[in-house]
């Protein structure tokens, strides 16, 4: 790649990339707090710590939809940057061409791609750390009364 594009080949595709993941950022982890709270409220007190882990799964998978569809244009023009020369110089140009070559089918193709990817990791991840913050402690004070 060095050789055929040099140092300004590595950046190919930095500002959709940064746009995108910042986009998906702010949606995901702000949105997780809201969907928590959400369907706490209408679980209610009792459901909502019952089934906490579960209502951390529905926050952390709707909030993530969501930033999933807000990262998705930006991913769809960082790869086609990237990977078809004469594509597009960047997100300026990029996004533009895109949305008038693909249209609203092309970015529902796109969303469905990015989901089945990100979905499932989000959701282990949401409970792996759910799991350890609910076992740790447990380890933590069996080794107190021990010592």
């Amino acid at each position: 790649m060095f050789k055929e594009q040099g140092l300004r080949g590595f950046y190919r595709g930095w500002a959709p990339t940064f746009v995108g993941y910042s986009a998906q950022g702010a949606f995901k982890y702000g949105l997780y707090e809201y969907f928590k709270k959400y369907y706490s409220d209408i679980a209610g007190p009792e459901y909502a710590t019952k089934y906490k882990t579960l209502i951390y799964l529905a926050g952390s998978a709707s909030s993530e939809l969501i930033a999933d569809v807000a990262l998705c244009p930006f991913e769809a023009v960082k790869v086609r940057v990237q990977t078809q020369p004469g594509f597009a110089r960047g997100l300026a140009d990029g996004l533009p061409k895109l949305v008038r070559t693909e249209g609203v089918s092309g970015y529902a193709y796109h969303v469905i791609i990015i989901v089945n990817l990100n979905l499932p990791i989000v959701l282990v991840r949401s409970c792996g750390s759910g799991f350890l913050a609910i076992t740790f402690p447990c380890i933590h004070s069996q080794q107190l009364k021990t010592r």
